[in-house]
């Protein structure tokens, strides 16, 4: 993705975040939501997932975790990220919050993490 912004359908702006280094580990921040209890054999949804780094942190105690973004650079690496690492039960999708391609009821847990 080019440094400028770019829209993504009909639904805003994505603008190109800073890298994931930056941001804290994703088991210190899910334990300031409440700890690993919070997805717990829970079907999980993480919304603007970019990289997939809080998605795939979740994962080892999540029953699924799906990762939705509208940038598909961003899910394509974050696809990558979870084969190399071999995390089995992450899907990533490009997609909009205000558009969520999932049925009623899908998921138990959604979370938005560094999400504008």
């Amino acid at each position: 993705m080019s440094d400028a912004a770019s829209t993504t359908g009909d639904y805003g702006r994505h603008i190109p975040a800073l890298t994931s280094a930056l941001r804290p580990q994703p088991l210190v921040e899910l334990r300031a939501w409440g700890g690993e209890r919070l997805v717990s054999g829970k079907r999980v949804l993480g919304v603007g997932c970019g990289d997939g780094r809080f998605a795939l942190g979740v994962a080892p105690f999540a029953t699924s975790v799906n990762g939705l973004d509208p940038d598909a650079e961003a899910i394509t690496a974050a696809g990558k990220t979870a084969r190399k690492n071999g995390v089995a039960n992450v899907r990533f999708t490009v997609g909009a919050a205000q558009d969520l391609p999932y049925p009623d009821n899908a998921f138990e847990v959604v979370l938005l993490s560094w999400t504008l």
